[in-house]
């Protein structure tokens, strides 16, 4: 119970303190699940692992991809969604 209440507790500070420096409004949550789908789908479906890497490695595209080339950064990791699929359909490390 105690674990419970200490991560219900960090994701309350995690939610104050990601309030105050991203601008959140009326269907912001449509950007954040289209993010999580692609990285589940870039990981592998069923690899923690994979989604870990997917995570980092679609993160990586959307900060480089808005620093260089600001225009297609949204193109960037659907790019890389589409590369993952053309030549490991089952994701970089899901389960056959």
């Amino acid at each position: 119970m105690a674990v419970f209440a200490l991560g219900a507790g960090l994701a309350g500070v995690a939610g104050v303190v990601g309030g105050t420096f991203q601008s959140l409004a009326p269907g912001e949550d449509i950007r954040f699940l289209l993010a999580s789908l692609v990285v589940v789908i870039v990981g592998g479906m069923g690899s923690i692992a994979g989604a870990a890497l997917g995570a980092l490695l679609i993160g990586l595209a959307e900060q480089f991809g808005s620093v260089y080339m600001p225009t297609y950064a949204v193109v960037l990791t659907f790019l890389i969604m589409v590369a993952v699929l053309a030549f490991r359909p089952r994701g970089l490390m899901g389960r056959a």
